[in-house]
């Protein structure tokens, strides 16, 4: 048990410096890579989960769910004030994208019931100033595959609009029948894979994600509409572009 706990915290801060790795065509590697390295660790955690009478199965959830969260909150309070922001948001997309899901990649009950625990524990404890949601390898790995307008389809959401709403279909087209035709729209949309669906992940960790998707649709996706519309598609472009330089420099 004590031996899970250790290696449980190694996991932890070795995933730590990997999050910058969270790109496209870096991810599946990454994350294979580590969980081939700790698999016998998440192992062991199975099999023990698996040998404990379900009257006790409870406690030894919990108990284990304290474990990264306790160690991470340590971890923070030991960071100057100043440096806690940053950390806080390669702390969560540490959890987002590699802890719960090697947690939950084995689809094993027990594991799966622990890695939401641990989701609500890290939220209880107030970790970082971000909000955690529980993840899976299969989801992430999709979205990066699907290749949708990734913060176009956030903003929208929280727009309470539909998928085929009238921006998304307007930006959609943009991208397929302006952007994918030229070497340098598809070398937009190339670096703009890799980076979105990171910028997603955080900004849907803030607690105030609805005023900033709210913004994002005012000042950026609203206008950009209207410039297609318009006919200028070059400006919409560079606005588009500067809306995602800006997500880039303040959140990854």
């Amino acid at each position: 048990m004590d031996n899970i706990e250790k290696t449980l915290q190694e996991l932890f801060d070795e995933m730590l410096t990997h999050v910058k790795g969270f790109r496209r065509k870096t991810y599946n590697g990454v994350f294979e890579k580590g969980y081939l390295k700790y698999r016998p660790v998440l192992v062991s955690l199975e099999q023990l989960l698996a040998e404990t009478e379900d009257e006790e199965k409870d406690a030894l959830i919990e108990k284990l769910s304290q474990v990264i969260p306790a160690y991470a909150y340590d971890k923070m309070q030991k960071e100057a004030k100043k440096n806690r922001e940053r950390l806080g948001v390669d702390y969560n997309m540490n959890m987002a994208v590699y802890v719960i899901p090697f947690l939950n990649y084995s689809r094993n009950e027990d594991c799966e019931k622990l890695s939401r625990r641990i989701v609500e524990v890290w939220n209880e404890k107030k970790v970082t100033s971000l909000t955690l949601s529980h993840s899976s390898y299969d989801d992430i790995a999709e979205g990066f595959r699907s290749k949708l307008c990734y913060i176009t389809t956030a903003v929208c959401e929280h727009m309470q609009k539909e998928d085929d709403c009238y921006e998304m279909q307007v930006m959609r087209r943009f991208r397929d029948e302006y952007l994918m035709r030229t070497d340098e729209g598809r070398s937009i949309i190339k670096d703009y894979y890799e980076v979105a669906p990171g910028i997603v992940m955080i900004l849907n960790m803030q607690k105030d994600a609805a005023a900033i998707y709210k913004q994002l649709y005012c000042k950026y996706l609203l206008p950009c509409v209207q410039l297609i519309e318009q006919g200028k598609k070059a400006q919409c472009q560079a606005l588009y572009m500067q809306m995602v330089q800006n997500l880039k420099m303040q959140y990854i």
